[in-house]
């Protein structure tokens, strides 16, 4: 009997679990005082419609707009910037950097960077280092609208080094590369920023023991403190080629590229989440807007368990003046 009563109460337990069901806050309510404001002016959303589980605020401006919460692509201006360093060698020499572009690249190896189709785009960079120094040239803001059609891309940096029985060979150095996608309503996503998500990756297609210093396809510094061509591999800019001091070098043919990339991508739009599950329920939230313009400020909010989630949405449009 104790057994049946025991059961009984445990189907009785979860068929009342089964009951709880996620409700909408239909209820949830965003007000202002007044709709327009001046830049500065603290502005004050008021909340009713009691407690729920998750408020997401998105304030309207760039970055911040509901609409674009799942916008992840976009043709827009692509720009390319870095800063490069020529050492040692002698001027005028033969040796050489270029800059390239390939949008069918299929592998990182020299058979693949051989049989890839690349465009020379080194004279749309007009500031590339004219003396010997360790400082740094910042390059121009190179336009590679053009490419933005394919795919993706792997831009490259090729060193051809000529053998001179009379001079050591030229040394090189690329740091701060950053590529943009900038949208005509003034979005900006970082294509590439940092060193860790250019993905650079060298390839020597003459002369193994002279590469640039990263890792090669399957070895970075996450298994390797070497790259195949012996150099320390770098997990942080500057990237450097080095021929060593020595004349009489044999030709060098060594490329660093990067990871591949599509020109039309755009970081989505991202909200503000002002209130989260388990915390108290606030009346009110402050925001300032930093420039004048007409808003539409938008707030989710949601109630939410492990399985479901139910959302209301609420906009209000706003005028900033100066």
């Amino acid at each position: 009997m104790k057994a049946i009563r025991y059961s009984i109460g445990i189907m009785t337990l979860l068929a009342s679990c089964q009951l709880v069901q996620v409700e909408a806050p239909d209820l949830f309510s965003v007000t202002t005082e007044k709709t327009t404001f001046r830049v500065g002016e603290p502005v004050r959303f008021n909340f009713a419609g009691g407690n729920i589980d998750q408020v997401v605020f998105f304030s309207g401006e760039i970055g911040r707009r509901y609409e674009q919460r799942t916008r992840t692509s976009g043709t827009g201006e692509n720009r390319l910037v870095f800063q490069s360093s020529m050492q040692q060698g002698v001027l005028p020499g033969q040796d050489s950097l270029r800059l390239l572009v390939s949008t069918n690249l299929t592998g990182y190896d020299a058979a693949s960077v051989t049989a890839a189709r690349w465009t020379d785009i080194t004279t749309r960079n007009t500031r590339w280092p004219s003396t010997l120094a360790t400082t740094f040239t910042t390059s121009d803001s190179v336009n590679l609208n053009d490419f933005a059609t394919a795919e993706k891309v792997n831009l490259a940096f090729r060193f051809i080094g000529k053998q001179n029985p009379a001079a050591a060979q030229r040394r090189w150095q690329i740091q701060n590369a950053v590529l943009i996608n900038r949208l005509p309503d003034g979005t900006v996503t970082n294509l590439f920023n940092t060193f860790a998500n250019t993905g650079w990756v060298q390839v020597s297609l003459k002369n193994n023991a002279v590469a640039w210093n990263v890792g090669t396809a399957g070895v970075s510094a996450a298994n390797s403190l070497s790259n195949t061509s012996g150099s320390l591999i770098r997990t942080a800019y500057p990237i450097s080629l080095d021929p060593g001091t020595a004349t009489g070098v044999e030709d060098n043919d060594d490329w660093l590229i990067t990871s591949a990339v599509n020109l039309k991508t755009v970081r989505p739009d991202v909200g503000l989440t002002v209130k989260n599950t388990g915390a108290n329920m606030p009346p009110a939230y402050l925001y300032t807007f930093t420039r004048a313009g007409t808003y539409t400020v938008t707030f989710i909010g949601m109630n939410r368990d492990v399985d479901t989630a139910k959302e209301v949405v609420r906009q209000l449009q706003l005028t900033i003046t100066p």
